[in-house]
C-alpha cells in the first residue's frame, strides 16, 4: 500500500510540474510555456531554439527581440550561417516589404573599386525563359485543373540571366552547389556593378558632349573646318549628330570622286561588326542610323575608302 501511495504522490507532483510547462487538451493541441488552453496544434510562448544534432553554434533561434523588442525574429546562432531553402528545393515565392542586407563598413575590409564595370555589363545577356516542369511543380501531386493551369502559366515568360554564362563574366555574383551540381545567381550583387557602369557611361557621354561643343566652336570660328565647306579635298568622317542619341542619328562624311569603294562600318565595344553601309555618293553626304536597329550602348564607327581606314569615331545610343 505504501508503494502505491508513493507512486500517486510522484504522479501528482509530475502532473503539476508538467501542467506548468506544457498543456495538452483532448484534441491533441499543445501549449508550451503558458497555462492558457491550447488553440493550435503547437503554440509556444517565449523563445525557441532548434539545436543541430551536434549542438553546434549553427542552431536556429526564434525569439521576440526583433524590431523594437517585441516583434518575432528568426536567426541562426552563428552569424553568416544557414539558409532558407536549398538550391534543389527552393520556395516558389518569398514576400517581404524590404530585403535589407548587412553592409556596415565596420564589417568590411580590403574595400576596392569595381573596375571595367561597363565592359562587364555589356557582356551580360538578359534572357526570357520558361522554367522546366520538373522544377516548377510535380504533375502527379496536382489534382485541381485550374491550379495546374495557373502554375503552368506562372512557369513561363520569366526574365533573368543564365548562371553559367554570368559565372564566366562575373563569378562574384554566382554560387555553385557541389552536391546538386547547380548554379545560382545573387541578383542583388549585380546592382553595384550596374551603378558603376552607369557612372562610366556618363563620363563617356560627357566627354563626347564636350567634344561636340568644341567641334561646333571650331567650325564657327574657322570656316575652313565647316563640314559643308567645299574647299576640303580629303576623305573625311565627321561626328554623328545628335550624340548621344535615342532614336536616330546622322553621320556626315566626305569622299573624293576618285575613290572606288567606300563604306561606314559600325562596331560594338567587343569588336563585333553590327553594320556595314556601302557608300555610293561622293563628295559631301550623310547616312542615317536608326536607333531601333541597335541595342543601347557605346559604338565605334569608321570610314573605309578603298580598303583604307580614314577615321574612327564614337557614338552612344541611349534607351
Amino acid at each position: 500500500m505504501k508503494t502505491i501511495n508513493y507512486i500517486a504522490i510522484i504522479a501528482i507532483a509530475f502532473s503539476t510540474t508538467l501542467t506548468a510547462q506544457i498543456k495538452v487538451n483532448s484534441t491533441g493541441k499543445v501549449k508550451i510555456g503558458s497555462l492558457e488552453d491550447p488553440t493550435k496544434n503547437l503554440d509556444v510562448k517565449g523563445n525557441v531554439i532548434f539545436k543541430t544534432v551536434a549542438y553546434t553554434s549553427g542552431n536556429l533561434i526564434i525569439d521576440n527581440t526583433g524590431w523594437q523588442g517585441y516583434q518575432p525574429a528568426v536567426y541562426p546562432q552563428l552569424n553568416n550561417a544557414g539558409s532558407i531553402g536549398k538550391i534543389y528545393s527552393s520556395f516558389k515565392e518569398v514576400y517581404s516589404y524590404s530585403y535589407p542586407s548587412p553592409s556596415d563598413s565596420r564589417q568590411k575590409e580590403n574595400v576596392r573599386d569595381i573596375e571595367n564595370a561597363l565592359d562587364i555589363v555589356l557582356q551580360l545577356k538578359g534572357v526570357k525563359y520558361d522554367l522546366k516542369k520538373d522544377y516548377a511543380y510535380n504533375d502527379s501531386s496536382i489534382k485541381d485543373n485550374k491550379y495546374e493551369a495557373s502554375i503552368e502559366k506562372d512557369r513561363k515568360n520569366k526574365i533573368g540571366f543564365i548562371a553559367q554564362d554570368v559565372y564566366k563574366i562575373l563569378p562574384e555574383v554566382t554560387t555553385y552547389n557541389d552536391s546538386a551540381d547547380m548554379y545560382a545567381i545573387d541578383y542583388a550583387k549585380v546592382v553595384p556593378v550596374l551603378v558603376e557602369a552607369i557612372k562610366e557611361q556618363q563620363l563617356i557621354i560627357r566627354s563626347l558632349q564636350s567634344e561636340i561643343e568644341n567641334s561646333k566652336l571650331k567650325s564657327t570660328s574657322n570656316p575652313a573646318n565647316n563640314i559643308e565647306n567645299p574647299l576640303a579635298n580629303e576623305n573625311a568622317l565627321f561626328q554623328n549628330s545628335p550624340n548621344p542619341f535615342t532614336e536616330n542619328t546622322i553621320i556626315k562624311y566626305f569622299i573624293k570622286d576618285d575613290v572606288n569603294t567606300a563604306s561606314i562600318c559600325v562596331y560594338d565595344m567587343n569588336g563585333s561588326q553590327k553594320k556595314n553601309i556601302l557608300l555610293t555618293d561622293r563628295g559631301y553626304s550623310a547616312i542615317l542610323i536608326n536607333g531601333n536597329e541597335l541595342q543601347a550602348g557605346m559604338y565605334l564607327y569608321m570610314l573605309v575608302a578603298d580598303g583604307k581606314t580614314i577615321d574612327t569615331k564614337q557614338m552612344v545610343l541611349t534607351q
